[in-house]
């Protein structure tokens, strides 16, 4: 293979599970972009008697991979990279490692196929980060950030196979969202958030029914907040635990608790009516929260390829941001934060474990 360039129509990203039977790769569709950094972690040692270096000691690599894909109605990159996982919980899915794929093609073909001449391949791999974007000025994604300690690059026994690879594109170049075949919107945009399903924190002004699925809806004028984009996002900070006897680290511990945030723009009609008084709401004197400003508040946000977002019903506003509307013509917007943590079920049609589908 004598490439000029590497460039989106001659790159693969394929996911499977690891220490499985078969260990069979399954393609990632939707895929936007691709990086893989590699880090060789130095340290030195010196003595006493001399300036130049005693040695310059290795230890291991430090492997991350970033992907991000359009919400398209196939599986996502969390749920491929946890297959094995026995609840849909943060928690759980967050002790499953798989491998990763990426196949570099030939640059002079419409669509890939095949075996790819060359392969990274990357094994017990951690997802590390999650964020989903669900926006009006483009399409909904996901971001995955995977962590770990082994790359290989291969020219020969790849890993990605004709059987796999032809589940992408079919060979002629006629993959396309499955959404859009399952008659769900293809890909995921901002008409295809279900507002009507949701369920928005109560603190956002315009929202005022109960905690129940559709608080942000009226039936008769639509939404009651004008929500320009929605952003959920975790860390796991993993840490390695190392043991005698072994270089590598045996686990990649998720550093506990994992805060969970979820972040709503909206367009300002009002202002964002949230008080912050020195001692606490007077009208929680005598309640729960009584001495507080803000409550617990259950999230959930719903696409209409079937793909849900719930945090749980501990979240709290952090912050609330008012501004924007300068001379210039822009509009006033608001901007609130909430957090939890440990606690964020994704859930999809196509998730791999099919016991966890919605």
């Amino acid at each position: 293979m004598a490439n000029n360039r590497i460039f989106y129509a001659c790159q693969a990203v394929a996911i499977a599970p690891c220490f499985t039977a078969g260990n069979t790769m399954v393609a990632v569709h939707g895929v936007q972009s691709v990086g893989v950094n590699t880090t060789f972690n130095l340290e030195q040692a010196f003595e006493l008697g001399q300036i130049q270096i005693y040695e310059n000691i290795e230890n291991v690599p430090d492997i991350e991979v970033t992907l991000e894909k359009v919400l398209d109605g196939y599986p996502l990159i969390y749920h491929l990279s946890s297959p094995g996982a026995d609840t849909s919980s943060l928690v759980s899915r967050a002790k499953e490692r798989c491998c990763v794929a990426l196949g570099i093609y030939a640059d002079d073909r419409d669509a890939v196929s095949g075996i790819p001449p060359v392969e990274i391949y990357m094994s017990g791999m951690y997802f590390s980060n999650l964020s989903y974007n669900l926006v009006t000025d483009g399409n909904c994604t996901e971001s995955v950030t995977l962590v770990g300690n082994h790359k290989v690059w291969n020219t020969t026994g790849q890993k990605i196979t004709a059987t796999n690879i032809t589940a992408l594109a079919n060979n002629v170049g006629t993959d396309e969202p499955k959404a859009l075949t399952s008659s769900s919107g293809g890909i995921q945009r901002r008409e295809n958030v279900l507002i009507s399903a949701s369920i928005l924190p109560l603190s956002m002004f315009g929202v005022t029914q109960s905690a129940v699925a559709g608080n942000g809806w009226d039936a008769t004028n639509g939404p009651k907040v004008h929500i320009q984009d929605c952003t959920i996002s975790c860390d796991l900070s993993r840490d390695p635990i190392q043991e005698l006897g072994r270089k590598a680290p045996y686990y990649r511990a998720p550093n506990y608790p994992v805060e969970v945030t979820c972040e709503f723009n909206a367009i300002s009609v009002s202002g964002d009516f949230v008080s912050g008084y020195e001692e606490g709401r007077p009208d929680y004197v005598g309640t729960r929260n009584e001495g507080n400003n803000t409550s617990e508040e259950r999230i959930k946000m719903v696409l209409q390829d079937g793909t849900v977002f719930d945090l749980g019903t501990k979240n709290r506003l952090s912050s609330v941001t008012y501004g924007g509307g300068d001379a210039g013509g822009g509009n006033v917007s608001m901007k609130y934060s909430y957090s939890t943590y440990n606690d964020l079920t994704v859930l999809h049609k196509q998730d791999p474990a099919t016991s966890l589908r919605p």
